[in-house]
């Protein structure tokens, strides 16, 4: 275990592993949270005539 550790911490080879590997992860964890908005917030098409904007109209 501590050859993982440094390799990891202490090469640069392990960095950019450290690194590319989170880029992933994040991708991935945005990719499934995007969906589940996309599920969650359903588009409801074009505005219709007389409809609010919001709070402040």
């Amino acid at each position: 275990m501590d050859a993982l550790f440094s390799f990891l911490f202490d090469t640069r080879e392990g960095l950019a592993v450290l690194f590319v590997s989170g880029i992933v992860i994040f991708a991935l964890a945005a990719f499934v949270l995007e969906r589940r908005t996309h599920r969650l917030y359903v588009d409801r098409g074009p505005r219709e005539d007389g409809e609010d904007d919001g709070f402040w109209d």
